[in-house]
């Protein structure tokens, strides 16, 4: 960490490249998905050279795992907020977060949803991100446990599994306006409600 006071180094323009490259990528595996992407796809988004891409990456793979690998971060990050909050949390702390985890979504959430479909074929690659989805589901079913008056008996792992998918679904719906007499104002208070009395063991 820099001293107080001290100037912010400047972002170099190796930084800003490879950034570019990476968010070229998240948007057109959202788009393609893994197998259909070419690397001139990246290029022309970012806009860099072939020459720039492979300066920083051997193939789209190696792009594909350094994004799903960050997006987990993200992810886990985003769920262990979750357990930040007092017990038991109030309406407008489970509002905040529910707000932050549409906020992770609106970033990844379209790469997550079509990367689940389509991934590259690597066994290792396939197992790690079972792990993964695994890992940021039970922090989220643990957090609630932990934070609940009467933690529920249930499998931590399907509990946040369930809370994800509701979340992930609901997202995806309003995002591309499937249920026009609704708003995403109208189902992040909907979501909020129902994980608020989830959590404080109400129907």
């Amino acid at each position: 960490m820099a001293p107080e006071g001290s100037p912010r180094r400047p972002t170099r323009k190796s930084d800003r490249t490879r950034e570019s490259i990476l968010d070229a990528a998240r948007t057109a595996f959202a788009r393609k998905g893994f197998s259909g992407v070419t690397i001139r796809d990246i290029t022309d988004l970012a806009p860099v050279t072939r020459a720039n891409f492979y300066y920083y990456f051997s193939d789209k793979t190696e792009l594909f795992i350094e994004l799903g690998t960050d997006t987990y971060r993200e992810a886990l990050s985003v769920v262990e907020g979750f357990m930040e909050q007092g017990s038991p949390p109030s309406r407008e702390d489970v509002e905040a977060w529910v707000a932050d985890y549409f906020d992770y979504l609106d970033r990844n959430g379209a790469f997550v949803i079509r990367s689940t479909e389509d991934m590259p074929p690597d066994r290792k690659f396939r197992a790690a991100v079972a792990r993964s989805h695994r890992r940021t589901a039970a922090a989220l079913g643990e957090g609630i446990a932990k934070i609940a008056p009467t933690p529920p008996d249930l499998d931590p792992v399907a509990t946040g599994l369930v809370i994800m998918a509701m979340l992930e679904r609901s997202w995806l719906m309003v995002r591309h306006n499937e249920v026009p007499s609704t708003t995403r104002q109208a189902v992040l208070i909907a979501a909020t409600e129902m994980l608020w009395r989830t959590v404080n063991g109400q129907t």
